[in-house]
């Protein structure tokens, strides 16, 4: 059974009205809230920023040059020297590491040759990338809280519905970059439709359809990022004082800090957004207990 934290999620409100716009942190938001919480439930918390760290691994391991996200939980000094901390990871990034450098995580293991007779043609060469993710996610999707489940099982199939879109645009092979090996998949890499036959099953295909065709780029953005916003609200429903409604608070903070930092102005916005959910939230909770 989930525990409740009636006083931390009606207090939620205030602890976002204590943070300065300019000065925002998620990180200062985290500490505040883990003193507060089950170490078990914070460890919830932590899967959930993964994607950040996987961010900050992806940018050290293929040398792409990018900042450091302080929004990961792995410190920067981890991914610095990487060679040496490899231990220190979460299993998956050790699995990609080994693959990717081809290093033995075992001195004393025999390299496995494959023979050219057992190797598949026809497979599909994905980005190593790609790869990575597929290692993720079947990790995040297979998570024991249902929330970090459906959340997670929603940002994989909005990529690769949003790359299978993009990848016709541009006349691409989307096989590459489709992350996972599920039916979805299958409809996405090879129906000519213009729907690719899954308006029916997913219903924000139409959303994420309307919202590619923009052509400003910050509004698009914008608009795909509120999508994921009320996907969040969706899935917390039915929850109210729970671990679940302080995920997807983080996920709508972290939605803020991107946004303060791209557009002030429409970062305000969401930040009066989110304050203005957390009261309505909590007044609903509030008479449905009372």
């Amino acid at each position: 059974m989930m525990r409740n934290y009636y006083y931390l999620v009606a207090s939620l409100p205030e602890l976002l009205i204590d943070q300065e716009r300019k000065d925002f942190s998620v990180n200062a938001l985290k500490a505040e809230v883990k003193e507060n919480i089950h170490p078990l439930d914070y460890q919830l918390v932590e899967f959930l920023h993964l994607p950040y760290d996987n961010e900050n691994f992806l940018n050290q391991i293929l040398k792409r040059g990018f900042e450091y996200n302080e929004l990961g939980g792995i410190d920067k000094s981890t991914f610095d020297e990487l060679d040496e901390n490899v231990s220190q990871l979460p299993e998956y990034m050790q699995d990609f590491y080994y693959q990717i450098t081809g290093k033995q995580r075992n001195p004393e293991e025999e390299i496995e040759v494959v023979d050219d007779e057992d190797k598949d043609y026809n497979a599909i060469e994905k980005h190593p990338e790609t790869i990575f993710q597929e290692k993720f996610y079947e990790l995040a999707i297979n998570h024991k809280n249902q929330f970090l489940s459906q959340w997670f099982t929603f940002i994989r199939d909005f990529n690769n519905i949003l790359a299978a879109i993009n990848c016709r645009k541009l006349g691409v092979d989307p096989a590459k970059h489709l992350v996972g090996n599920y039916p979805l998949i299958e409809v996405l890499a090879k129906s000519h439709a213009s729907d690719f036959g899954i308006k029916k099953e997913i219903e924000y295909f139409e959303k994420i359809l309307q919202i590619s065709e923009i052509q400003d780029v910050l509004e698009r953005e914008r608009r795909f990022d509120l999508l994921k916003w009320d996907m969040a609200t969706e899935l917390t429903t039915w929850d109210y004082f729970n671990i679940n409604i302080i995920l997807a608070f983080f996920i709508k903070a972290s939605i803020i800090n991107r946004w303060l930092k791209l557009d002030a102005k429409i970062g305000e916005g969401l930040f009066k957004h989110l304050f203005d959910d957390l009261k309505a939230s909590y007044d609903i909770a509030n008479n449905l207990h009372s």
